[in-house]
């Protein structure tokens, strides 16, 4: 709606056209209403400041519609056609040049994708379209009158590769070619002009193509450029004899005379070519040529040096901010340091420069890298951080002290630093969202407390690939940097940063933080670029050689050492038209290499930026001594980079490496990344994210059944990391390659795991019945159907989440019934009764049907087989214990106290066999339960205090907050008064959710009126019975009713308990309502 508004900035669009728009044919019933909520939404939007009575001033309501009151420069498609018009109507090119320049500058992409395919979409984008061609041709226009024929001639070509019809924009190529002296190509444009349009239309080139290419045979004198000579004319100063007769040179292209010859046409020579070798330390050629053979040459082989950090060239006001910062730092003001730039500008040399002058000041320094990837590994760049500052000689200690309070949180992020740092482990707590709290506080707390003991420096690059665990603390420690002596810099490239990258969310925070410092890197001008050549070639270069490096690649100094590569390696330049696109270039440099180099850096691509030589050798399987002195070939061209590991060699930029990948075809590099995946495993160097990343490359060449299993462990660990973003994303892509596995049982079972896994995941971080998770068993119910009639121990962690999903939610009759169907269908497994025991026992429950509920419980127990029991994944749960336990309960509730002690026994013994601290603090959490019903204050205590550690050590809130009501009624039972405020404390820690806990209510009142604060314990009860009781709340009605009763000497209340607990069968309830009547009569 907003585009379409845009389009038409202060003018009326009525609201029959926007909804005809909108909603093309289908037009809801209601589309005024959702107009209005649209307009509402763009209102609150555009004006944020302005209050519900206000009148919006931005989109205001005209009848027939509303108009968007924006001034003319606000929308950019209308600045780009007022730009166009500007210079179409004005009389001075350099004007006209500069206008255009700007305007193309707005165009990033296709116009308005947010409109789709619909009419008005492609009528406006049709119309942007053509105003760009138009001011691309006004441009060029504006270029030839300023004599620049030699940009017209390349930005032509590029120009027709989009609109190859556009005969202005031949004529302009044309003219472009004749007045750089290249008549013969410029005869050759017309005839591919021609060409086009007849094979393709069946039309011939219109009169004034047709005029243009006659003038160009006949050398009009008109066609001679303003600036420049023409065909056949000596640049002003005279030509030497013999000299290519041709203008300056701008284009890499032109810088061989042996260009026409090799295209079979003429260069505008007179008595041959420019030589094109490297002699003297210099390219000889005319004195009118870019790189000429004057005095001080241009491009000298003997000197070139191989400078993969000249990137630092020409960085002298960067370097000064490093180098205030870190003397910033050492003095307690902490700053955060932001880089941003396009790729090979320099931003890792200058990080690397940081850490390096860091390092000299005796500063701690820690550096991590962001990876490329669908899933990068959670945390890497905080891990290697990590494992730099321990691998630190004398750091070791220095962090091991930082974390002391915390345990080894590092080995979390780094399981290697579990032997390297002298600290216990990091307590596991069993809540998700504590402990991804307490992983991150401790992380940069622990950070923190090490600068306390000395200068840290931390180095972010390549932010903009940064997992969103590792993007929130980074955020987390940026607000902390400026409270002690910290440098956190970070490097990311801006123009790469998606949209739903993790960074993009968190960089305008960032950005707004006091102790922000931006550093936007820009290309290198003209004097740089100088600079950089002379490190590279070892000797100086004309100034037209560097005007056309820095017109060629906007002074990105890689671009700029990549193509001064090539023309020392080359000794000339070759005769096609050089690329601008940097893989083009390293394209070149590796085609100079020897066959079997290129061989081993195809396969090296495929491992990553990092090179593992063992595992490279397991690739690629040749002798060990040929491998080294490949990789010694590619180390010595600089395309490979050693470390301080000699195992480990590195690409020289990550554009190369992506080059020699994307060259190879797809099919041959997923049997590449398979191999590389069982090297990872043959060597023992393999990560759980990398083999994994290996084999969903691999995919093309492998069965999704090989790929599944790593997804799923790599899940795992992102779990344990309290990555659940991740976690979750890496179970639903590996759904997604299962789904192209053929259909059938194998899949059926592999995705009834993968669903069962999300599943749990997601109600231990979502909620037990969240839309998510009810996605899940939606999805996973065709598959149990389908699988009914297999043994039901192979399913039985997705069919009880799901029979347990299912009453929970109200509908105990699913979950039943999907349970007992796979003996319907004649399997003989106990299993499928069990679950359905189970549950109908649980919904027994809800409906205060006591003996209901024991007798189902009974059975599925007497019908527990013996084995193991298959993991349950995320929930780490018994089923077993599940049943016992609440088994116990009802025994207990029922009067049968004896065979409730029974339960509790083998449910207790069970969970210390298996050895789950969660299943022993749930078996210690009814124990507490049981014996509080049978008002056993010494037994309740003992068990909930079990039940508290148990909670306490695992981060368990709310069976925190229960077993703290029931410590605290077993204490003010005993006579310690000071029990009360615990069971307060445990009552606003459950909140709202105290309303299902009615019996823990009901101990909360019996403790007020054992106090003799009679009238609080009167309170409580009225107001929970008020409440209304649902589910199995109802069974602390007798009770609550009897403490009531017991405060207001209301002896019918009494004997209305007594009744209600003979009805509900609930024995202890009903003794001690009897006890309440015979008190008060």
């Amino acid at each position: 709606m907003l585009a379409m508004l845009t389009m038409q900035p202060g003018r009326t669009v009525s609201v029959q056209r926007l909804i005809d728009e909108l909603w093309a044919d289908e037009p809801p019933e209601r589309a005024i209403a959702s107009l209005q909520a649209y307009v509402s939404r763009l209102r609150r939007a555009l004006e944020p400041g302005r209050t519900a009575r206000d009148r919006s001033t931005v989109l205001v309501s005209r009848a027939p519609g509303y108009q968007l009151m924006v001034p003319a420069g606000a929308v950019d498609a209308a600045r780009f056609a007022a730009a166009v018009e500007q210079a179409r109507t004005g009389t001075d090119p350099a004007e006209a040049l500069r206008v255009l320049t700007d305007a193309l500058q707005l165009w990033r992409a296709d116009p308005l994708p947010e409109l789709g395919d619909s009419a008005l979409a492609r009528a406006e984008r049709g119309r942007l379209q053509e105003l760009r061609l138009i001011a691309v041709e006004e441009r060029s226009e504006a270029l030839l009158r300023l004599g620049r024929a030699a940009e017209v001639a390349y930005l032509s070509e590029s120009a027709l590769a989009e609109a190859p019809y556009r005969e202005r924009l031949w004529g302009q190529l044309m003219l472009a070619l004749y007045r750089s002296g290249r008549q013969a190509e410029a005869l050759a444009a017309y005839g591919r002009a021609r060409a086009g349009l007849v094979d393709e239309l069946g039309i011939e080139p219109g009169p004034a193509l047709q005029q243009l290419e006659q003038d160009i045979l006949r050398q009009a004198p008109h066609l001679t450029a303003p600036g420049g000579p023409g065909p056949g004319h000596g640049p002003a100063g005279g030509q030497p004899p013999g000299a290519t007769i041709r203008p300056a040179v701008t284009d890499i292209s032109e810088m061989s005379g042996e260009g026409a010859a090799a295209r079979g046409t003429g260069g505008g020579t007179v008595g041959g070519a420019v030589n094109g070798g490297v002699t003297g330390g210099a390219v000889s050629g005319g004195a009118g040529g870019a790189v000429s053979g004057g005095a001080g040459g241009a491009v000298s082989g003997g000197g070139a040096q191989d400078h993969e950090d000249s990137g630092l060239v020409g960085r002298d006001r960067e370097l000064r901010t490093v180098d205030e910062l870190l003397q910033a730092t050492s003095t307690g003001r902490g700053r955060l340091l932001l880089v941003s730039g396009s790729p090979g500008i320099g931003k890792s040399a200058l990080l690397t420069e940081l850490a390096a002058r860091a390092a000299a000041r005796n500063t701690l320094v820690g550096t991590g890298t962001g990876v490329d990837g669908e899933a990068p590994p959670v945390f890497l760049p905080w891990a290697q951080i990590l494992r730099a500052i321990a691998g630190t000689p004398d750091a070791a200690e220095a962090l091991a002290v930082a974390f002391a309070p915390y345990g080894n949180l590092p080995a979390v992020l780094d399981p290697t630093l579990s032997e390297a740092l002298p600290l216990p482990a990091a307590e596991r707590l069993a809540d998700p969202e504590l402990a991804r709290s307490r992983l991150y506080q401790g992380i940069v707390d622990g950070l923190s407390r090490l600068a306390t003991q000395r200068p840290l420096v931390l180095v972010v690059d390549d932010a903009h690939w940064l997992d969103a665990p590792s993007t929130v603390l980074l955020t987390m420690f940026a607000k902390a940097v400026r409270r002690g002596r910290v440098l956190l810099a970070v490097g990311y490239r801006e123009a790469e940063l998606a949209p739903d990258a993790p960074l993009a969310g968190a960089l305008g925070e960032l950005l707004a933080d006091p102790s922000a410092v931006r550093l936007p890197l820009q290309g290198l001008g003209a004097d740089g670029i100088a600079a950089l050549a002379r490190e590279v070639t070892g000797d100086d270069v004309p100034e037209q050689t560097v005007a056309m490096l820095l017109d060629r690649t906007g002074g990105n100094p890689f671009f700029v050492v990549e193509l001064l590569r090539v023309l020392v390696a080359e000794h000339t330049l070759a005769p096609e038209h050089v690329p601008v696109r940097v893989q083009e270039v390293v394209r070149r440099r590796l085609a100079k290499l020897p066959g079997q180099v290129n061989a081993v850096i195809a396969v090296a691509s495929v491992l990553g930026r990092d090179v593992s030589v063992p595992v490279l050798r397991e690739v690629v399987q040749i002798d060990e001594l040929a491998l080294f002195d490949t990789l010694d070939t590619a180390v010595v061209s600089g395309i490979l980079t050693a470390t301080d590991d000699p195992g480990l060699l590195r690409f020289s930029h990550d554009l190369v490496r992506q080059t020699a990948y994307l060259d190879q075809g797809p099919l041959r590099r997923a049997r590449l990344h398979a191999r590389a995946a069982q090297a990872l495993r043959d060597t023992g160097l393999a990560t759980v994210p990398e083999l994994a990343a290996h084999l969903r490359a691999a995919l093309p060449v492998l069965s999704p059944f090989d790929v599944v299993p790593a997804l799923v462990e790599a899940a795992g660990e992102a779990y344990e990391q309290t990555a659940h973003e991740q976690a979750s994303a890496l179970l639903e892509e590996a759904v997604g390659v299962l789904h192209r596995a053929p259909a059938g049982e194998r899949r059926d079972v592999a995705e009834l795991d993968l669903r069962i896994r999300l599943a749990y995941m997601h109600q231990a971080t979502d909620g037990y019945l969240a839309p998510f998770v009810a996605a899940q068993y939606a999805a996973m119910e065709p598959l149990l159907v389908r699988l009914r009639g297999r043994p039901v121990l192979d399913i039985l962690p997705a069919l009880w989440g799901y029979a347990s999903f299912h009453t929970a939610s109200g509908d105990v009759a699913r979950a039943v019934a999907m349970a007992r169907s796979a003996s319907e269908h004649g399997s003989t497994d106990p299993w499928a009764s069990i679950v359905a025991e189970v549950h109908e026992g649980a919904a027994a429950l809800a409906v205060l049907d006591l003996l209901k509920a024991r007798d189902c419980f009974v059975t599925a127990l007497a019908a527990l087989p013996g084995g193991d029991l298959p993991d349950f994944p995320i929930a780490n749960w018994d089923p077993v214990i599940g049943a016992q336990a609440p088994a116990a309960m009802v025994c207990g509730m029922l009067g049968d106290h004896d065979t409730a002690a029974r339960h509790l026994r083998a449910a207790r013994e069970r969970a210390t066999r298996v050895g789950e601290p969660f299943l022993e603090m749930y078996v210690s959490h009814y124990a507490a339960s049981v014996a509080a019903d049978r008002y056993d204050a010494p037994a309740t205590a003992t068990a909930a205090r079990a039940t508290l550690r148990f909670a306490e050590r695992g981060g368990h809130l709310e069976y925190q907050a229960m077993s703290a009501i029931l410590l605290g009624w077993a204490e003010v039972r005993a006579g310690d008064e000071r029990g009360l405020d615990r069971i307060v404390r445990g009552r606003t820690h459950l909140g709202e959710a105290m309303r299902r806990f009615g019996r823990l209510e009901a101990l909360h009142a019996d403790a007020c009126l054992t106090l003799g604060r009679v009238e609080e314990a009167a309170a409580i009860a009225t107001k929970a019975l008020d409440g209304g009781l649902p589910g199995q709340t109802g069974f602390a009605e007798p009770d609550l009713r009897r403490v009531h009763a017991l405060a207001t000497g209301a002896v019918d209340e009494a004997e209305e308990a007594v009744r209600v607990a003979r009805k509900l069968h609930y024995a202890g309830a009903e003794a001690r309502a009897e006890a309440a009547v015979e008190t008060l009569a």
